[in-house]
């Protein structure tokens, strides 16, 4: 007797052929989650370089307004199911954040800045930003730095890996999502260079004072090491720039214009206190950071006390530290050890003032869910598990996981020469970063 459950040859094989249709579908879900998003990220390739190539051939130089840049980029947005917001921010509105660092170059914009808002609700909200901005033209590029040039698999050109192949690969995720019917991320084109205060700065901002409902963040952009997706930034160090000012006095002169025949333990060394000031902070309010004294000045002869001296440092941090109250602390312990010294007819003046960098720390766990989901996907799309890059600082990552509150983790493909001449994107692996987030971003709704 035949079992019911027997099938003819030829209906097996227009079975199997049907279920082969329906793999190729878009959105078609598939055992293995990799193959899914390599094949939706290698449909998209022409359509990603296409994009990438328009976004490098219009100037976007940090510092300027990228009004033309991110004019392709809403053009793009435009074609999916995205609410636009597009803002034009200045810096000096947020000179008083805790978060806010001086913009390099100088200069208040204003700066435009596009959020794209996904119009329908399904599933939970994620979210997905990298920067236009990009570097000055320095000397030395071999081709026309806004002429997208293919050389084997990479593809030269100003912005290629710092940032506008994570703008496109952004863009394309999104499409690739979209297309398939899935949850689509918030996705954000800012200005990240300089600070990020033309941009990530006030957008996550106002981000933070809405019902934003975002519960992780990829901050599209590669580590700086230039080993491509096998790193992940999941957090910055705590960055504060400072220069100490002392001012001393020599002593009375014992010989008609002869400076060096002032007694020196008349006179109160400014040299010796600046020493000894910083050996104090060091023990006491700087115990827990990195300090690393980088240029020190003072005095302009060997026969007489140093008036003055100069000494400029940085300070690494992580944790709960905030610059500003490092800094804070520091004035406050510099001024109370003055005030211990021996009182004399003289007093020492010293100053301390932030210069460059000053950012605070941040930081995402290495073993949330979240970031497990990632770590996953980039070990199945490239067949290798990504180190923690934890080395960085000024990363832009700092903004969401400061004030969203919500993990953030800073991803990009294989690029080389950042800050200079020659800037270049590996195509091939930029595809691959287009599956890894498309697969990031679907396992996170199962999370």
């Amino acid at each position: 007797m035949k079992s019911n459950k027997t099938i003819s040859r030829r209906k097996f094989i227009a079975s199997t052929g049907t279920l082969a249709m329906m793999a190729a579908l878009p959105g078609f879900s598939t055992s293995d989650p990799s193959k899914k998003a390599i094949k939706m990220a290698e449909s998209h390739r022409e359509e990603l370089q296409k994009l990438l190539n328009d976004m490098v051939r219009v100037q976007s130089l940090s510092g300027e307004s990228a009004a033309e840049a991110q004019a392709v980029v809403k053009q793009y947005l435009s074609k999916l199911p995205y609410t636009i917001e597009e803002t034009a921010d200045r810096p000096s509105l947020y000179a008083n954040h805790p978060e806010f660092m001086p913009p390099s170059p100088a200069g208040d914009g204003p700066f435009t800045n596009i959020v794209g808002w996904p119009k329908r609700s399904k599933g939970k909200q994620f979210a997905m930003f990298a920067h236009i901005d990009t570097e000055a033209v320095y000397e030395g590029w071999q081709t026309n730095p806004y002429e997208p040039t293919m050389v084997g698999n990479q593809l030269y050109g100003l912005g290629t890996s710092d940032d506008k192949a994570g703008v496109a690969a952004m863009l394309v995720a999104a499409a690739a999502l979209s297309k398939a019917g899935e949850a689509l991320p918030v996705v954000m084109s800012l200005h990240g260079k300089g600070g990020g205060s033309r941009g990530s700065l006030p957008i996550f901002e106002r981000i933070s004072k809405a019902d934003h409902k975002i519960g992780a963040v990829l901050y599209v952009h590669p580590a700086e090491t230039g080993r491509g997706l096998e790193d992940i930034k999941n957090s910055v160090q705590g960055i504060a720039d400072l220069q100490m000012t002392v001012e001393g006095w020599r002593g009375e002169q014992m010989e008609i214009n002869s400076v060096d025949s002032a007694a020196w333990e008349s006179g109160g060394n400014a040299v010796d206190i600046c020493w000894q000031i910083m050996d104090h902070l060091r023990s006491t309010v700087f115990s827990h950071v990195m300090v690393n004294i980088g240029i020190m000045e003072g005095g302009d002869r060997i026969g007489s006390v140093a008036d003055k001296a100069t000494v400029t440092f940085r300070l690494k941090f992580e944790g709960t530290n905030t610059w500003a109250v490092l800094v804070e602390n520091a004035r406050q312990s510099i001024d109370a050890y003055i005030q211990a010294l021996p009182t004399t007819n003289n007093t020492y003046k010293v100053a301390l003032n932030t210069i460059g960098y000053r950012t605070n720390p941040g930081s995402a766990s290495w073993d949330a869910p979240v970031s497990k989901v990632l770590r996953q996907s980039i070990e199945d799309i490239t067949g290798r598990a990504p180190d923690a890059y934890p080395n960085h600082y000024a990363g832009d990552i700092r903004y969401p996981i400061r004030l969203l509150n919500v993990p953030a983790y800073g991803i990009g493909s294989l690029g080389g020469n950042f800050y200079g001449p020659n800037e270049w994107v590996d195509m091939d692996d930029l595809v691959r970063l287009v599956a890894v987030l498309i697969q990031t971003l679907s396992g996170w709704q199962k999370v």
